[in-house]
């Protein structure tokens, strides 16, 4: 983990002027967006965020996965938004945010690394951590690993790395459910297929739970030049051990919530079964007719069950 990095966040020019942009193609980004559109930035890597709430109020921290960005959080930032300082991040590689090239960028200890500097940039000293897919993956071994910057953790649908890496491993079903990150290891193909036919692949996997104009805003994105292999670099990296392993059990020290969508395409239903046999102080709370995107399907849902845990 890095340390020592300066940080700069303030008012982002070229963010408020993309965000005109894209008021004008998609009314969505008009009225489901927070107005407030801001940048870190360090010694590696630009962190583009949106943020909404009193600076006052505690760190609610939001973190996306594939193919997703900020957008993916707009149901639980206005949900949110009056009991915390809300911020959902661009991660490395995706939107706004720098897209440094190579697989050592997206290794996860570059990324554990880019939460830390984003709560210490936005001066705080902890969070309530919410994370989904690939984010999910990177909360889990951050709250773990440095559990003084994490007051809360909450997951949805995503595995601790080490579970993940042992159930691609030797899980016959999560090896079938696991055919597109293997796809994903080929150069080039996988970000051919992803454009094809309008990007039907992103908007297909996008499609439950939302309209039309939300899947075109995520086209958007993806539709950028270069936007394409940094999400794909994550897969690449996470197959290929770059950077080492993160090893890490689950005796986490702050009240943890999984919200599992059981409809999931990509991940075994077995996986909160034996997270929470293997830690029962994990509270596991299943949304039965939601899929992976659990935080957009069943958005009420997930927010009821967020606000009466946070509560309890």
């Amino acid at each position: 983990m890095e340390t020592g990095a300066v940080f700069r966040h303030g008012e982002c020019n070229q963010c408020n002027q993309e965000q005109d942009r894209l008021q004008s193609l998609y009314p969505i980004w008009r009225t489901k967006g927070p107005r407030e559109r801001s940048e870190i930035q360090n010694k590696d890597v630009r962190i583009h965020y949106v943020a909404s709430g009193p600076e006052d109020k505690p760190l609610m921290l939001l973190m996306h996965g594939f193919p997703e960005f900020w957008f993916s959080w707009r149901h639980q930032i206005k949900e949110f938004q009056s009991d915390y300082r809300v911020v959902a991040f661009d991660m490395r590689g995706y939107n706004e945010s720098d897209k440094p090239s190579g697989l050592a960028a997206y290794s996860l200890h570059k990324l554990m690394a880019d939460v830390k500097q984003v709560i210490l940039a936005l001066g705080y000293k902890s969070c309530t951590l919410v994370a989904h897919d690939w984010g999910g993956i990177v909360a889990w071994g951050f709250a773990r690993l440095y559990p003084d910057y994490v007051d809360k953790l909450v997951i949805m649908n995503a595995p601790p790395a080490p579970h993940f890496e042992d159930f691609i491993d030797n899980d016959t079903e999560q090896q079938k459910k696991s055919w597109y990150m293997f796809l994903f290891q080929l150069p080039f193909l996988p970000e051919l297929l992803l454009k094809t036919q309008n990007f039907k692949m992103i908007a297909d996997m996008l499609s439950t739970g939302m309209d039309e104009d939300e899947i075109n805003a995520y086209k958007h994105v993806f539709s950028q030049p270069g936007a394409l292999t940094p999400p794909l670099n994550y897969y690449r990296a996470a197959l290929q051990r770059v950077g080492g392993p993160v090893n890490y059990d689950l005796n986490y020290t702050m009240p943890v919530l999984l919200i599992w969508g059981c409809n999931d395409f990509s991940l075994s239903a077995k996986i909160p079964d034996i997270l929470e046999k293997e830690n029962p102080k994990i509270s596991v709370r299943r949304i039965q007719n939601a899929n992976h995107f659990v935080q957009n399907e069943d958005s009420k849902a997930v927010n009821k069950i967020m606000r009466e845990w946070i509560t309890e």
